[in-house]
């Protein structure tokens, strides 16, 4: 594969991965997108990551966006025509939402990347389906009930269980969050939500304003979950359920879903 605007050649196990790997991010640090091509075994060296990320943004295809991250470190996010690359590679992709808000959502998917690596790390992660696939998926009949930021595979109990994520780092309204309430109700391809919440207050305003019938609702602290992953104590929203691991919610069996 040629880019058209010079003679780069791009190596689909090295480049693609990592366009990959950046659209799907959102928005991503040069040490997250690192560790990222490190865990997917696809970079091993620092120096060489480091020049292929010089060379696709050098020949636009990945962008810089300088001053959109607190200290020091450099932000990247797919160019358009780094998108048009991957979209003629296949890439399930359709647009996502907020990615455009750019001072708002920037610490958002930085902060989401995070805890993908976590999980990543930790060798529970089977799967982590990204915003950017879920957003595409929605615009077909066999959707999610709302574009969430991962659906999320993982080891659990012997087995696999799966949960649609949500990274709650600012309150929305609480029409809002009626809204979300009412479009969860018909969720048929999770049956449980995770969201994981910034502070306290915010985890007590989502488990008290997200209580659907249909699926089961939990709500935990993000910086919890980034030191005990599925051990993290989440509240069940619209209940008086609270400090219950979130591997415990994950393998009950959904007949036997608590309710208040």
């Amino acid at each position: 594969m040629r880019y058209e605007k010079g003679t780069m050649e791009l190596s689909p196990a090295r480049d693609i991965p990592l366009l990959q790997q950046v659209l799907r991010s959102g928005f991503v640090t040069g040490n997250q997108l690192y560790e990222f091509m490190r865990l997917e075994q696809t970079e091993g060296s620092r120096q060489a990551f480091d020049h292929r990320l010089r060379r696709l943004v050098g020949h636009g295809l990945i962008e810089k966006r300088p001053g959109l991250a607190r200290g020091r470190h450099q932000v990247y996010s797919i160019s358009k025509d780094g998108a048009s690359v991957l979209i003629d590679a296949g890439e399930l992709f359709a647009g996502r939402r907020n990615v455009d808000v750019v001072k708002q959502s920037c610490a958002h998917w930085l902060e989401l990347n995070e805890v993908h690596l976590a999980l990543w790390r930790s060798r529970a992660l089977v799967r982590w389906t990204p915003a950017t696939e879920i957003c595409s998926q929605n615009l077909t009949s066999y959707r999610y009930a709302k574009d969430y930021d991962a659906v999320v595979a993982v080891g659990c109990d012997g087995g696999q269980a799966r949960f649609a994520l949500e990274y709650e780092r600012t309150p929305k309204t609480f029409g809002a969050y009626g809204e979300i309430a009412s479009a969860l109700e018909d969720e048929t391809l999770v049956d449980t939500i995770l969201y994981l919440a910034s502070n306290y207050h915010l985890m007590c305003i989502v488990r008290d304003r997200v209580t659907p019938q249909r699926v089961r609702v939990c709500v935990g602290l993000a910086a919890e979950f980034m030191g005990k992953l599925l051990a993290t104590p989440v509240m069940i929203a619209g209940t008086t359920h609270r400090d219950v691991p979130l591997q415990n919610i994950l393998v009950q069996p959904r007949e036997k879903r608590v309710r208040p």
